[in-house]
């Protein structure tokens, strides 16, 4: 305790401030000597730190995420693309089989309502199958007429039709 009064005692306070002023000043600049000779022998030798080893990790793995988050974005704009030509190649298919079904349907109702003036069961459940493909599919009304005039035809059976004939064609062979 005698060397701090001794010092108080032969110096003023605001000598005693610089001083402690000029030892902290000195202490600083001797660490920032300290560390930069630290850094340099480091870069020599090529040692890193562990946090400088994990900065560059961090830095490798988001350059790693943000090249992946660019290929996403790019598959996702082609698979965008991709999937609208899809949906034109379906509207196009679409529209395509609701016209051969309109078609169908429309050939189906001459053929029975002109030329044959009958129908058989399973004629007219592939008619009522296909008008209910049609329907659903948004058809318009016009195939709801001939739907209700081949559901009021005279039901035929071809099977039995076919063997009246065969009878009808001995019996003339017989003559």
């Amino acid at each position: 305790m005698g060397e701090i009064s001794t010092l108080l005692t032969q110096h003023s306070i605001e000598e005693l401030i610089v001083l402690i002023v000029l030892i902290l000043f000195a202490l600083k600049a001797l660490n920032e000597l300290v560390a930069y000779f630290y850094n340099k022998i480091k870069q020599h030798f090529g040692i890193k730190s562990d946090e400088e080893e994990w900065e560059k990790g961090v830095s490798k793995n988001f350059d790693k995420v943000f090249e992946e988050i660019e290929y996403l974005k790019k598959q996702n704009s082609q698979t965008h693309k991709h999937q609208k030509q899809l949906d034109e190649g379906l509207a196009l298919v679409q529209e395509r089989l609701q016209e051969n079904t309109r078609s169908y349907l429309i050939n189906a109702h001459h053929r029975f309502c002109y030329e044959i003036h009958a129908i058989d069961d399973l004629s007219l459940q592939a008619m009522e199958r296909r008008y209910l493909y049609y329907k659903t599919a948004g058809g318009d009304s016009f195939i709801d007429n001939l739907m209700d005039e081949v559901r009021n035809l005279p039901k035929i059976n071809f099977y039995t039709s076919m063997l009246d004939e065969d009878h009808n064609g001995m019996d003339d062979r017989r003559e």
